[in-house]
């Protein structure tokens, strides 16, 4: 009986860790909470979901009330080098009905250079409070991993800019390898 119980628990504690232990130091998708520190405006960012596929790097971000009419806009920056400080592509979009948006280059958190001519887009569901913005990999030059920073600015009275981050100002998510 007692070599019964020790080989019971023995199985037992295999099957824990290899429930607890992660079989990989690279996740495909990531979802980031945002807490609602930006009560005045509509867009404040509840979460930021990305995920990074073979074809490409998704960022799904949720907004408190995002209406086809406001005054905001949307930054999404993605690292894909890990030697390089900050992030080397930046695609910036307006939040309203109308809206157009262009994936640049960035030098120092700031888009550098003209619009990239390359599979991206922007999709705005005002029914759910989503934006979605997808960069294909051919437009990062095919990288091995990439993080995400996301800024949300809304001009709520036309003078005043309520800034919101996601994860926080000027920090990245994990890096995602592709799936």
């Amino acid at each position: 009986m007692k070599h019964m119980t020790t080989g019971l628990g023995l199985a037992l504690a295999s099957a824990l860790a290899a429930v607890l232990v992660p079989a990989t130091a690279h996740a495909t998708t990531q979802t980031l909470e945002d807490a609602a520190e930006t009560p005045k405006s509509r867009t404040d960012i509840l979460s930021t979901t990305v995920r990074h596929s073979r074809s490409a790097v998704v960022v799904r971000v949720r907004f408190a009330d995002l209406r086809r009419r406001n005054d905001a806009g949307l930054s999404t920056y993605v690292d894909v080098d890990r030697g390089r400080g900050g992030p080397e592509y930046v695609l910036n979009t307006g939040l309203n009905a109308g809206t157009d948006y262009q994936l640049t280059r960035t030098r120092r958190w700031q888009a550098f250079g003209g619009p990239l001519q390359c599979e991206h887009s922007v999709r705005l569901r005002w029914a759910t409070d989503v934006a979605v913005v997808r960069i294909s990999r051919d437009c990062l030059e095919d990288p091995s991993s990439a993080r995400v920073s996301v800024l949300m600015i809304d001009l709520y009275d036309g003078v005043r800019a309520v800034v919101d981050w996601a994860p926080a100002t000027r920090r990245f998510g994990t890096w995602l390898a592709p799936s």
